[in-house]
Order: C-alpha cells, then structure tokens, then sequence
C-alpha cells in the first residue's frame, strides 16, 4: 500500500484529540486542564510509564525517551507540564497499541514469541513485507511491547532498497524491508527473520523463553482475539483499531510486561553492597547466582540474556536505586 496513506493508520488518534477540551472556568494566564476520556484515563493508569513514540523520522530517538506519568494534576504545581506529559502519553498509548493489535493480526503467537526471543537477546533481526503500514507497525511494536527494557541499537522501521547492504552490520538491528533479494546473502550466524504476509521465521538457534508455557496460555486467549481470524477483526481492515480492539491489545501489553518484569524481580537477592571509604555504595550483581535461581530449563536464555545491553542497561538502574536506598 502506498506510503501516503500509511500517516492515516493511527488508530482513533482523532477520537483521543476529541476528547480534549479546555475547562471553561480557566484563567486566561493558566494553561486549561485536558479532560482524557475514562478509555485514555484507564489506559494511562494501567500503564504507568509508556514508552513514547513520535513519527518515523524520529524513531531511534523516541524509542529511548519514556514518560513517566503522575496522571493526579492536583498533586503538581505546572499545569503545562502534566498537559505536556498526558500529551505524550496519548500519543505513545495510541501508537504502542495500534501498533500491537496489527501485529496481532498479521502474525501467529508462536511466530510473535520467536520475534520477541530475538529481539531480547539482541540478534538481527530482519522483517519482511511489501505493505509500508504492516511493515513499520510490526517494527515499531517492538519498542514498546520489551518494557521495561528499552532497545539499545539501530532500529530501522523502512530500509531503503538501495541500503540493503546495510544487513551486512556486525552489530544488533531491528530492520523492516518491503522486499528481499532473491539473490540476498546475509553474513551472520544471528539472523531472525520475518516473512510477515506468510507469517514465517527463519532464525538461528534460539533458547525457549523463560516460563513460556505459562506466558502462551495467557497470552493465547487475548491474542485470539486480535488475530485475523476473529470476528472484531474481520470488521475492520488490518490498518485500523477500534475502541474494543485497543482494550484488547493493552491487555496483551500488560501480561507481556508483568512477565518480562518477572525476570528481573530477584535481581536485589543476588546483589552484593558495599561502602567505600568516601561512604559511597557500590553494588555488583552476581550473575552465576542470578542465573542459577531460574529452573534449569530456562537458564539457557537467561546465560545469553544477562549478557545484552538492554538487561545491562536495566540491571545498572537497579543497581543504582539499591546503592540509592530507593529500592
């Protein structure tokens, strides 16, 4: 589908604009307060903290930037800044789950979780469809489906075919192409790739995810519902989400994050604290004992996870907020 209509697939992002009014007893020196609907408001509480997400050219930097929400204006002295930041957060809520709920809809739960495993241990990853819509939403839902863990390389929604050596790279990607090659040979042992339009992956030797048995028996009945199977969406083509569909893609964000917290809920029991002559803390996580906490039969992908950027990234936060006394 041509790339001018891809800008009118964000799903009800008018409807949420609609639901903004300023309140009419407003001081003409103060900033209104913005009424969200009770869908955006709900969605926002459930979220805590989204990550945000701005227009395509913008990617690699908005996919870094969160927005750490206290949706209780009452409790903040800059009317503007919470404006601002529920601004933010209408715009990530609508983007992370139009772009989930067409995920869903174009690619089997077993495919997705491949995807994902991929996409946590920091391979190549390589998606390939010929609809510029599908293509940058799959990319994109990425981002904020690893929660809290946040991408650390190059992320690319379109590839230009002119670019194709790109895949060359000897460093982590996430690379959305519209058509491969025939005669493409890519030059890595750690290569995933997506054929979304014959929801296929072709990928390297990869470890189960953690507990993923538990995880598919939750995810399996929300994501029946997305699929493109369902009666809701065989309603609506694959580029639009409506209000029902949306409720039902947060839902499937929600347990993927509740899990992938999971991994990280025992990192404070095998971190070790000590205080130097300056009296300042320094913590070190002990990762042989990190690892051998979790069963045998999910420690393959944790050896391989504790070793990425995005659990480095995290783990240190973490670290720091023990050092801290925070947590």
């Amino acid at each position: 589908m041509a790339s001018s209509q891809c800008t009118r697939r964000l799903f009800s992002i008018s409807s949420f604009k609609s639901a903004l009014r300023p309140t009419t007893n407003a001081s003409p020196s103060i900033t209104p307060h913005r009424r969200f609907s009770p869908f955006i408001r709900n969605c926002v509480y459930q979220l805590g903290s989204v990550q945000s997400l701005l227009p395509l050219h913008n990617t690699v930097a908005t996919c870094r930037m969160v927005s750490n929400l206290s949706v209780d204006s009452r409790n903040c002295h800059d009317v503007s800044q919470v404006n601002a930041k529920l601004a933010a957060a209408e715009e990530a809520l609508s983007l992370s789950v139009w772009t989930t709920s067409t995920t869903c809809r174009v690619l089997s739960l077993d495919t997705l979780l491949a995807l994902l495993t991929g996409v946590l241990l920091e391979k190549q990853v390589v998606i390939v469809c010929p609809n510029l819509g599908v293509l940058s939403a799959v990319v994109l839902s990425l981002i904020p489906m690893i929660r809290p863990f946040q991408w650390q390389s190059l992320l690319l929604p379109v590839l230009p075919a002119k670019m194709i050596d790109f895949l060359d790279a000897p460093v982590p990607y996430i690379v959305g192409i519209q058509h491969k090659p025939d005669d493409l040979y890519i030059k890595t042992s750690n290569l995933v790739e997506v054929n979304v339009m014959q929801n296929q992956v072709k990928m390297c030797h990869l470890p189960r995810l953690p507990r993923q048995r538990d995880l598919v028996s939750q995810l399996t009945p929300i994501h029946a519902r997305l699929s493109s199977e369902s009666y809701i969406a065989k309603k609506h083509p694959i580029h639009r989400c409506n209000e029902i569909q949306a409720e039902i893609a947060t839902q499937f964000l929600n347990v993927i994050w509740h899990y992938l917290e999971s991994l990280c809920s025992k990192l404070k029991s095998h971190t070790i604290t000590s205080v130097q002559s300056n009296h300042d803390r320094v913590s070190l996580l002990l990762k042989d004992t990190f690892i051998d906490s979790f069963p045998l039969r999910d420690q393959p992908f944790i050896k391989l996870f504790v070793d990425t950027q995005i659990f480095t990234v995290l783990s240190d936060s973490y670290l720091s907020s023990f050092e801290s006394g925070k947590s």
